[in-house]
């Protein structure tokens, strides 16, 4: 439903984004603007055009969540970080390896502190959401997943 709600929008800033040269991309209310270091000398006036665009099409920016992330500094929306190429936050992977680590070790009972009752679709669900971002990584903890004793 968002996609078809915001088709209008999307397609007049991807043409905004085409005549500055850069990418466009959207998840839910996170907009996404990429480009180089030039873009980025201009992104406060491409700023105030993105937020008229939005604005005739009904919608408003958030100015307080407006973020400018210039090389050199953590770049994330919809908590994927995007630097170089798409990953998870390095201390949610570094959280659920933990986690894994522990359940093979201790046994998953010791990790379920929230009492889930299927803890094992549970991880398996997040180790899927890491594939679906970095499929390398999420091979390393499907290594440490088939190695629980459920």
């Amino acid at each position: 439903m968002a996609n078809l709600c915001a088709f209008h929008l999307d397609a007049r800033l991807d043409g905004l984004a085409r005549a500055a040269e850069a990418c466009y991309a959207r998840y839910a209310d996170d907009l996404v603007f990429s480009r180089d270091t030039t873009f980025a000398r201009g992104v406060d006036r491409f700023a105030s055009h993105v937020a008229a665009i939005a604005l005739e099409e009904g919608f408003i920016v958030q100015h307080r969540k407006t973020r400018v992330m210039r090389r050199g500094v953590r770049q994330q929306a919809a908590g994927v970080v995007l630097n170089s190429h798409p990953n998870v936050p390095r201390h949610e992977y570094d959280e659920l390896k933990a986690i894994l680590h522990n359940c093979q070790r201790y046994g998953p009972a010791s990790q379920n502190r929230a009492g889930l009752p299927d803890f094992r679709a549970h991880l398996q669900g997040r180790i899927t959401h890491v594939a679906r971002i970095n499929p390398r990584k999420a091979r390393r903890l499907e290594a440490i997943f088939q190695r629980i004793t459920w």
